[in-house]
């Protein structure tokens, strides 16, 4: 075999190299950013249980919405994402229903209207 067609094949067997780590950077980089939205669900729904200050529960929804909304953009379109989601719908479904149990009207599903009549 003549020397070109090793450098071809060095140059192939690169560029597959390269593109495998960009893709395992790429994976690991959205379970990093899966798991930390996940903690901040799972720290929102421990707080909100047993909360009797609706400030509070405000104040933690909010910092939840906002760091969803932040970093979850970087998992749209991926596998983990319908995960992520899933736990966030959660973790707002908890919190509004303590809301509901320690306040005296429903505002709804929106959390927006929930920070909007309760935070500061």
């Amino acid at each position: 075999m003549s020397n070109l067609i090793y450098k071809v094949s060095i140059g192939v067997l690169l560029l597959v190299a390269l593109l495998l780590a960009w893709r395992c950077l790429t994976l690991y980089r959205q379970m990093v950013t899966a798991a930390f939205i996940s903690g901040q669900c799972e720290m929102t729904e421990d707080h909100s249980v047993g909360e009797t200050n609706p400030a509070a529960l405000a104040q933690n929804l909010e910092f939840l919405t906002g760091y969803y909304r932040g970093y979850s953009r970087t998992l749209v379109g991926s596998p983990i994402y319908r995960v992520v989601e899933r736990d966030y719908q959660h973790a707002l479904t908890n919190t509004l229903t303590q809301f509901r149990s320690i306040a005296t009207n429903d505002l709804g599903s929106d959390p927006r209207v929930w920070i909007q009549k309760y935070g500061k």
